[in-house]
């Protein structure tokens, strides 16, 4: 019976232990969590904050009550006019001391700082880095909230402010600090009068109001109708920058938490990212074939801190990956071997994926067809807000976390790079200097301690290590920078197109403004109509002028924002509908600049500008290089009509080889075949047919890859003796009419007397 009662009091204590260092964990887990949170989010602002109030401050609070002080001290506090002057239209039956009123500007100024310091801490923080306002209020109102930044929501607010703080009948509107006596300029000895009652400061609250409210939105329907287009047009773009970004961003925590020495099971995505991981997909980043074996290998939490351990130890390992890794199969193609692993083994799991990739390497090639649905009408508000949410990252000093460092430019970005890969690499005493990828893969792990394949895929494609599986400096800075330049000429891109919307939004702008002032004035209780008729009838009177040139404009409106056939940067071609183009390509021009009435492009030959009216493009066909599919070249080469069929066949075989050899310019080898045969001048004319991997858009490289085709044509065609030579022409020896000889003086023949009549001699 002692035995079991000591048994039971081990184990009760053995459990005991176990707890509190689960609490410990947990608390330690939590603290990191908050002041990382801190770091991220609220030091980079205060700086700001502090700047702000110590300009309100010094600038407008100490000067307006030392204003206040003189005039009730030592002015006598005079009043702000008599009992004659006030204004019973307006409600006003009693005025104020001018003291009064500076102290009622100072209230103002700091309801103005709190309403802007609130906006900072709502939107900036809260609505765009934070799930927070997503999770408790829902999208539709995080978004409308977003729209409203700027004066729209600091005079939403800052109305709002005065209705509950600065208006009514009561003590604390009239004077904030009523309940004390030792300052009389703030309590009731100050006259208020009944200004903060009236029904003239209750329409300009409302009219503020409106104008806010009415602001945002229209902000939010131009920002839901523009953000399901730019939804849909760079959303798959999108979605690759920023699957990117968050592995180098995860890569970055990783070292901080490394540096920290913060025991936590699983790697941060990075407080600045709002967009789940589990909702989040790698496009782009998993397509390359690797061997699959399992759809998740399950690795145990002390296999995981041994081998962690042994490298933030700086243990060194002949291959990078790590067994965990090999096991799973991933990096098995850049290792070519398989660690604890006999070559039967590797050879049965190896035979599915070597079977299917010679069978699919026999078949002929073929491309998915592109199924799209209108994705603009299925975007909804919470993917139109994560899509602003992610392009606003892109903006930021720190598009890849704080963690990671400073990447405003190139410059700081590799700078940043290289930091980081000192802080993974550990060991400052290493020599090597080579990172084993088993370090970056920390990350590929979820919460479960289950490698995630995709994501292991992706990291393998992103940072692309040596076959022993390390990394050098050059190899790890060189693999950021590439994502660094993809996320700044995507941003481009976006920025460019969205100069188009702008124009769209300067008209509704325009007709929201005039709209709104007519409202306010009528709150404000002006007669506005009779204005606003004899307006419109000496308007209607000009509308004749202007009908075809209205026309003309509506039509150009209708092409750039319903058709919107291109984009500032996008290559294009002008031509006739009604004709055919050339098969060998058109004329490009680059669009530099679109406005509401005009689009300016640039001749890619010459570099010559030229402007368009808008209108005028409505009627032509506009051919877009940019969203054309990939560009599909031609080469012809002439043949003698004797060469056998067998030498043609080697040729096409030559040429084959020559396509497939080259899989980062060509995509397919489209056909070879007789177009033409004419028999009496001796030759059979042959196409080639091949599909680049670039667009018309980038017609460098494409021009280049034909001409290097069509050189090892020729070079093969000399080599097989396939050149074609023009069979010989009959020569007319006889004249068809004959010349009179004329006998000249000297001797000569007609023809020198020809020459000298023509300058004028004579006979």
């Amino acid at each position: 019976e002692e035995t079991g009662n000591a048994a039971d009091a081990n184990a009760t204590d053995r459990k005991s232990k176990r707890g509190k260092f689960r609490r410990h964990q947990t608390r330690s887990e939590t603290l990191y969590h908050l002041r990382m949170w801190y770091r991220d989010l609220i030091r980079p602002k205060l700086s700001s904050f502090i700047k702000g109030a110590t300009h309100t401050i010094i600038f407008i609070i100490v000067p307006l009550l030392s204003l206040a002080f003189i005039l009730f001290y030592a002015l006598g506090n005079p009043m702000a006019g008599g009992r004659s002057d006030v204004d019973e239209d307006l409600g006003l039956t009693e005025n104020a001391s001018w003291s009064w009123w500076v102290v009622f500007l100072v209230r103002q100024a700091i309801l103005l700082s709190c309403v802007k310091a609130g906006e900072v801490v709502s939107i900036d923080i809260l609505a765009l880095r934070t799930p927070l306002f997503l999770k408790t209020i829902g999208s539709f109102p995080t978004l409308m909230i977003a729209q409203a930044r700027g004066w729209p929501y600091v005079l939403t607010f800052w109305c709002i402010a005065d209705f509950c703080f600065l208006f009514g009948n009561h003590q604390f509107a009239r004077h904030w600090l009523y309940w004390q006596y030792w300052l009389d300029v703030f309590n009731e000895e100050n006259p208020a009068g009944n200004f903060l009652q009236s029904s003239f400061y209750m329409r300009i609250l409302l009219s503020g109001l409106f104008v806010g409210v009415a602001t945002s939105l229209k902000r939010l329907w131009i920002a839901t109708y523009l953000g399901k287009r730019s939804y849909a047009h760079y959303g798959p773009e999108l979605e690759v920058v920023l699957a990117k970004m968050l592995l180098v961003s995860q890569v970055a925590h990783l070292a901080r938490q490394l540096e920290s020495q913060v025991a936590i099971h699983h790697v941060a995505s990075g407080f600045a990212y709002t967009i789940r991981e589990d909702e989040l997909a790698l496009p782009g980043l998993t397509t390359d074939s690797e061997d699959e074996i399992s759809p998740s290998i399950t690795r145990s939490l002390s296999a995981h801190s041994s081998n962690s351990k042994s490298y933030r130890q700086g243990g060194s390992s002949q291959n990078g990956f790590g067994q965990s890794l090999l096991d799973a199969g991933i990096g098995g193609k850049l290792s070519r071997s398989r660690l604890d692993e006999s070559p039967q083994k590797s050879s049965k799991k190896l035979l599915g994926s070597s079977a299917k990739l010679e069978i699919m390497a026999l078949l002929e090639e073929w491309e998915e067809p592109d199924i799209r649905t209108n994705a603009a009408s299925k975007a909804s508000i919470k993917d139109i807000l994560q899509f602003r949410q992610a392009v606003s990252l892109m903006d930021d000093a720190f598009p890849f976390t704080p963690a990671f460092g400073p990447a405003k430019n190139r410059a700081m970005c590799v700078d940043s790079s290289e930091k980081l890969f000192d802080r993974l690499l550990g060991d400052p005493n290493n020599t090597s200097s080579r990172l084993p990828f088993q370090r970056i893969s920390e990350i590929a792990y979820d919460v479960d301690h289950k490698l995630i394949r995709d994501k292991a895929k992706a990291l393998i494609k992103l940072f692309r290590p040596d076959r022993k599986g390390f990394l050098t400096k050059l190899d790890f800075v060189n693999s950021i920078d590439d994502v660094y330049k993809d996320l700044r000429l995507f941003r481009a891109s976006l920025a460019n197109s969205s100069s188009i919307d702008n124009s769209l939004a300067l008209i509704i702008n325009i007709v929201f403004f005039v709209v709104a002032i007519i409202v306010v004035l009528l709150i404000m209780g002006f007669k506005t109509w009779e204005p606003i008729l004899s307006f419109s009838a000496f308007f209607f009177s000009f509308s004749f002028m202007f009908g075809p040139a209205s026309s003309k404009y509506f039509e150009g409106i209708l092409l750039i924002f319903i058709r919107r056939p291109y984009d500032i940067g996008d290559k294009i071609a002008l031509s006739d509908p009604e004709q055919d183009t050339s098969a060998s390509g058109s004329s490009t021009w680059f669009v530099e600049k679109v406005t509401l009435f005009t689009t300016t492009v640039r001749f890619a030959t010459t570099n010559e500008v030229a402007t368009y009216s808008n209108g005028s493009l409505a009627r032509l066909r506009i051919i877009n290089a940019k969203r054309s599919p990939k560009a599909i070249v031609y080469v012809y080469m002439k043949f003698g009509s004797g060469v056998s069929y067998q030498m043609i066949k080697v040729y096409q075989t030559a040429i084959e080889n020559f396509v497939k050899s080259r899989p980062r310019e060509w995509a397919q080898l489209n056909g070879f075949r007789a177009t033409r045969v004419e028999m009496e001048l001796n030759y059979i004319e042959y196409v080639i047919v091949a599909t680049h991997r670039e667009m018309w858009q980038n017609v460098g490289p494409i021009l280049q890859s034909q001409a290097d085709l069509a050189s090892f044509s020729l070079e093969v065609s000399k080599k097989l003796n396939l050149r074609y030579q023009n069979p010989p022409k009959p020569i007319l020896l006889s004249l068809t009419k004959e010349k009179k000889a004329t006998t000249q003086p000297d001797g000569g023949n007609a023809e020198s007397q020809q020459v000298a009549n023509m300058f004028g001699g004579s006979g």
